[in-house]
Protein backbone atom coordinates (compact mmCIF):
# COMPACT_ATOMS: atom_id res chain seq x y z
CA UNK A 1 0.00 0.00 0.00
CA UNK A 2 1.37 3.43 -0.71
CA UNK A 3 3.03 5.22 2.09
CA UNK A 4 2.81 2.37 4.59
CA UNK A 5 5.30 -0.18 5.75
CA UNK A 6 4.62 -3.88 6.00
CA UNK A 7 4.06 -5.99 9.01
CA UNK A 8 4.24 -10.09 9.09
CA UNK A 9 2.53 -10.14 12.28
CA UNK A 10 2.64 -14.25 13.02
CA UNK A 11 1.99 -16.45 16.25
CA UNK A 12 4.76 -18.81 18.25
CA UNK A 13 5.12 -22.32 17.41
CA UNK A 14 2.70 -24.58 19.45
CA UNK A 15 3.87 -25.16 23.14
CA UNK A 16 2.44 -28.64 25.35
CA UNK A 17 0.12 -26.12 26.94
CA UNK A 18 -1.92 -25.26 22.91
CA UNK A 19 -1.48 -29.12 22.63
CA UNK A 20 -3.35 -30.23 26.15
CA UNK A 21 -5.60 -26.91 25.54
CA UNK A 22 -4.68 -25.25 28.39
CA UNK A 23 -4.88 -21.02 29.00
CA UNK A 24 -1.53 -19.61 28.07
CA UNK A 25 -1.74 -15.80 28.87
CA UNK A 26 1.37 -13.68 29.99
CA UNK A 27 1.63 -15.55 33.01
CA UNK A 28 2.68 -18.55 31.84
CA UNK A 29 5.89 -19.08 29.87
CA UNK A 30 6.25 -22.59 28.70
CA UNK A 31 8.48 -23.74 25.59
CA UNK A 32 7.92 -24.74 21.91
CA UNK A 33 7.14 -28.47 21.91
CA UNK A 34 8.36 -30.47 19.03
CA UNK A 35 5.73 -29.38 16.25
CA UNK A 36 5.84 -25.76 17.63
CA UNK A 37 9.47 -26.24 16.30
CA UNK A 38 8.51 -27.39 12.69
CA UNK A 39 6.24 -24.62 12.13
CA UNK A 40 8.44 -21.97 13.25
CA UNK A 41 11.29 -23.62 10.93
CA UNK A 42 8.53 -23.71 7.89
CA UNK A 43 7.78 -20.27 8.59
CA UNK A 44 11.44 -19.03 8.43
CA UNK A 45 11.99 -21.49 4.95
CA UNK A 46 8.98 -19.14 3.50
CA UNK A 47 10.55 -16.12 4.66
CA UNK A 48 13.79 -17.00 3.56
CA UNK A 49 12.25 -18.54 -0.47
CA UNK A 50 10.23 -14.97 -0.24
CA UNK A 51 13.65 -12.95 0.30
CA UNK A 52 15.20 -15.47 -2.55
CA UNK A 53 12.69 -14.15 -5.04
CA UNK A 54 13.41 -10.79 -4.24
CA UNK A 55 9.46 -9.81 -3.70
CA UNK A 56 9.00 -6.70 -2.46
CA UNK A 57 8.57 -5.93 1.06
CA UNK A 58 10.34 -9.39 2.32
CA UNK A 59 11.22 -8.94 5.72
CA UNK A 60 14.51 -9.14 6.96
CA UNK A 61 13.81 -8.10 10.38
CA UNK A 62 12.34 -9.98 13.02
CA UNK A 63 10.84 -8.82 16.45
CA UNK A 64 9.02 -11.01 19.61
CA UNK A 65 7.41 -10.76 22.43
CA UNK A 66 9.36 -11.09 25.79
CA UNK A 67 8.23 -14.99 26.25
CA UNK A 68 10.20 -17.55 25.67
CA UNK A 69 8.06 -19.21 22.84
CA UNK A 70 7.68 -16.26 21.15
CA UNK A 71 11.52 -16.16 21.49
CA UNK A 72 12.25 -19.49 20.44
CA UNK A 73 10.05 -19.33 17.63
CA UNK A 74 12.05 -15.95 16.27
CA UNK A 75 15.18 -17.63 16.52
CA UNK A 76 14.25 -20.86 14.69
CA UNK A 77 12.83 -19.34 11.85
CA UNK A 78 15.43 -16.58 11.08
CA UNK A 79 18.17 -19.66 11.57
CA UNK A 80 15.58 -21.60 9.02
CA UNK A 81 15.44 -18.49 6.47
CA UNK A 82 18.72 -18.02 6.42
CA UNK A 83 19.58 -21.30 5.76
CA UNK A 84 17.62 -21.35 2.57
CA UNK A 85 19.46 -18.11 1.82
CA UNK A 86 23.11 -19.34 2.51
CA UNK A 87 24.64 -15.96 2.25
CA UNK A 88 23.33 -14.98 -1.15
CA UNK A 89 21.07 -11.99 0.03
CA UNK A 90 20.93 -9.97 2.68
CA UNK A 91 20.79 -12.34 5.79
CA UNK A 92 17.66 -12.24 8.42
CA UNK A 93 18.46 -10.37 11.24
CA UNK A 94 16.86 -10.34 14.88
CA UNK A 95 15.85 -7.30 16.05
CA UNK A 96 14.96 -8.61 19.33
CA UNK A 97 11.70 -8.03 22.27
CA UNK A 98 9.21 -5.31 21.53
CA UNK A 99 7.35 -5.49 25.07
CA UNK A 100 4.27 -4.06 23.67
CA UNK A 101 3.63 -7.50 21.57
CA UNK A 102 2.75 -9.55 25.12
CA UNK A 103 0.17 -11.63 25.73
CA UNK A 104 -3.13 -10.61 27.05
CA UNK A 105 -2.60 -11.50 30.82
CA UNK A 106 -5.93 -14.03 32.09
CA UNK A 107 -5.34 -13.52 35.55
CA UNK A 108 -6.20 -15.94 37.41
CA UNK A 109 -7.18 -17.97 34.11
CA UNK A 110 -3.98 -18.75 33.20
CA UNK A 111 -3.29 -22.28 33.25
CA UNK A 112 -6.85 -23.66 33.36
CA UNK A 113 -7.89 -25.82 30.89
CA UNK A 114 -9.44 -23.40 28.08
CA UNK A 115 -13.17 -25.35 28.36
CA UNK A 116 -13.47 -24.09 32.45
CA UNK A 117 -12.08 -21.10 31.29
CA UNK A 118 -14.07 -20.19 28.15
CA UNK A 119 -17.75 -19.14 30.21
CA UNK A 120 -15.50 -16.32 31.49
CA UNK A 121 -12.97 -14.88 29.39
CA UNK A 122 -16.25 -14.82 26.47
CA UNK A 123 -18.03 -13.10 29.13
CA UNK A 124 -14.86 -10.94 29.49
CA UNK A 125 -14.44 -10.28 25.75
CA UNK A 126 -18.22 -9.34 25.09
CA UNK A 127 -17.78 -6.42 27.97
CA UNK A 128 -14.87 -5.53 25.88
CA UNK A 129 -16.41 -5.70 22.62
CA UNK A 130 -19.74 -3.46 23.88
CA UNK A 131 -17.17 -0.92 25.25
CA UNK A 132 -16.85 -1.71 28.55
CA UNK A 133 -12.82 -1.67 28.34
CA UNK A 134 -12.14 -1.47 31.89
CA UNK A 135 -13.37 -5.18 33.03
CA UNK A 136 -10.18 -7.15 33.78
CA UNK A 137 -9.79 -11.09 32.40
CA UNK A 138 -9.41 -13.33 35.28
CA UNK A 139 -10.18 -10.11 37.74
CA UNK A 140 -6.69 -9.17 37.88
CA UNK A 141 -5.30 -9.32 34.98
CA UNK A 142 -5.20 -7.05 31.25
CA UNK A 143 -8.19 -4.59 30.98
CA UNK A 144 -9.30 -3.88 27.32
CA UNK A 145 -8.03 -0.67 27.36
CA UNK A 146 -4.57 -1.76 28.30
CA UNK A 147 -4.42 -4.27 25.21
CA UNK A 148 -5.78 -1.83 22.86
CA UNK A 149 -3.48 0.50 24.12
CA UNK A 150 -0.56 -1.91 23.84
CA UNK A 151 -2.14 -2.86 20.40
CA UNK A 152 -1.54 0.74 19.17
CA UNK A 153 2.06 1.02 20.93
CA UNK A 154 3.02 -1.91 18.71
CA UNK A 155 2.09 -0.45 15.34
CA UNK A 156 4.15 2.33 16.17
CA UNK A 157 7.02 1.11 17.37
CA UNK A 158 7.37 -1.77 14.68
CA UNK A 159 6.35 0.89 11.71
CA UNK A 160 8.99 3.32 13.44
CA UNK A 161 11.87 0.60 13.58
CA UNK A 162 11.25 -0.35 9.61
CA UNK A 163 11.33 3.64 8.59
CA UNK A 164 14.35 4.07 10.20
CA UNK A 165 15.97 1.08 9.20
CA UNK A 166 18.52 0.61 6.34
CA UNK A 167 16.15 -2.32 5.12
CA UNK A 168 15.20 -1.57 1.51
CA UNK A 169 12.43 -3.96 1.86
CA UNK A 170 10.20 -1.65 4.25
CA UNK A 171 9.19 -4.57 6.41
CA UNK A 172 9.32 -6.19 8.90
CA UNK A 173 8.55 -9.96 11.00
CA UNK A 174 7.06 -10.06 14.71
CA UNK A 175 6.13 -13.18 16.67
CA UNK A 176 3.69 -12.56 19.05
CA UNK A 177 0.56 -14.44 21.00
CA UNK A 178 -2.97 -15.35 19.29
CA UNK A 179 -5.48 -13.56 22.09
CA UNK A 180 -3.76 -10.21 21.11
CA UNK A 181 -3.11 -10.58 17.49
CA UNK A 182 -6.99 -11.15 17.28
CA UNK A 183 -7.13 -7.78 19.45
CA UNK A 184 -4.58 -6.30 17.43
CA UNK A 185 -6.05 -7.02 13.97
CA UNK A 186 -9.90 -5.69 14.92
CA UNK A 187 -7.86 -2.54 15.61
CA UNK A 188 -6.19 -2.69 12.15
CA UNK A 189 -9.30 -3.75 10.08
CA UNK A 190 -11.79 -1.49 12.70
CA UNK A 191 -13.65 -4.72 13.08
CA UNK A 192 -15.72 -5.65 16.23
CA UNK A 193 -14.19 -7.43 18.68
CA UNK A 194 -17.40 -9.50 18.87
CA UNK A 195 -16.22 -10.82 15.76
CA UNK A 196 -12.10 -11.33 16.02
CA UNK A 197 -12.78 -13.26 19.45
CA UNK A 198 -13.75 -15.91 16.55
CA UNK A 199 -10.81 -15.68 14.51
CA UNK A 200 -8.24 -18.50 13.71
CA UNK A 201 -5.08 -17.57 14.54
CA UNK A 202 -3.31 -20.62 14.12
CA UNK A 203 0.21 -21.60 15.67
CA UNK A 204 2.69 -20.46 13.15
CA UNK A 205 0.49 -18.71 11.16
CA UNK A 206 0.99 -15.29 9.07
CA UNK A 207 -0.80 -12.17 9.85
CA UNK A 208 0.31 -9.20 7.06
CA UNK A 209 -0.47 -5.45 7.74
CA UNK A 210 0.45 -2.22 5.71
CA UNK A 211 1.04 0.87 8.29
CA UNK A 212 0.93 4.22 7.03
CA UNK A 213 4.12 6.19 7.48
CA UNK A 214 3.19 9.02 6.46
CA UNK A 215 1.60 10.66 8.83
CA UNK A 216 -2.14 9.39 7.87
CA UNK A 217 -4.18 8.64 11.38
CA UNK A 218 -7.40 7.73 12.36
CA UNK A 219 -9.26 7.77 15.94
CA UNK A 220 -9.98 4.90 17.93
CA UNK A 221 -13.03 6.00 20.65
CA UNK A 222 -16.29 4.50 21.42
CA UNK A 223 -17.80 5.40 18.30
CA UNK A 224 -15.20 3.24 16.82
CA UNK A 225 -16.58 -0.18 14.67
CA UNK A 226 -14.50 -2.51 16.93
CA UNK A 227 -17.40 -1.70 19.70
CA UNK A 228 -19.66 -3.30 16.69
CA UNK A 229 -21.67 0.32 16.49
CA UNK A 230 -22.95 -0.02 20.34
CA UNK A 231 -23.64 3.70 21.74
CA UNK A 232 -21.77 2.16 25.44
CA UNK A 233 -19.86 4.97 26.94
CA UNK A 234 -16.28 5.33 27.34
CA UNK A 235 -13.61 8.02 27.59
CA UNK A 236 -11.73 5.89 24.91
CA UNK A 237 -9.08 8.05 22.41
CA UNK A 238 -6.57 6.77 20.77
CA UNK A 239 -4.85 8.05 17.57
CA UNK A 240 -2.97 5.55 15.52
CA UNK A 241 -1.74 5.01 12.26
CA UNK A 242 -4.08 4.15 9.28
CA UNK A 243 -3.45 0.64 8.63
CA UNK A 244 -4.69 -2.14 5.81
CA UNK A 245 -5.04 -5.71 6.72
CA UNK A 246 -4.00 -7.43 4.23
CA UNK A 247 -3.79 -10.94 5.23
CA UNK A 248 -5.57 -12.47 7.91
CA UNK A 249 -3.87 -16.37 9.38
CA UNK A 250 -2.03 -17.34 6.28
CA UNK A 251 -0.97 -20.97 7.13
CA UNK A 252 -0.22 -22.64 3.41
CA UNK A 253 3.36 -22.96 4.22
CA UNK A 254 2.35 -25.74 7.32
CA UNK A 255 0.73 -27.45 4.85
CA UNK A 256 0.33 -31.35 5.76
CA UNK A 257 0.65 -30.42 10.16
CA UNK A 258 -1.27 -30.29 12.96
CA UNK A 259 -1.85 -26.71 13.43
Amino acid sequence: TPGCVRLYLCRHGQTENNRLRKMQGARVDPEINKNGYEQAERLGMAVGKLIESDTIHAPTLVAHSKLLRAKETSAILADAANSVLKGKQEPVHLYGEVSSLGEVDFGDLDGKDVNSAKSVMMSTFASWATGDIDGRAGGEGDSGREVLERGVKALETLSQVVAASSTPQGSMLAVSHSTYLRILLALVADAPLAESVLWKINNGSVNVVDVNVEGKQRLVSTNSGIFGGLKRSNDLQLTMPECHLIRRNEVRHLDGMQV
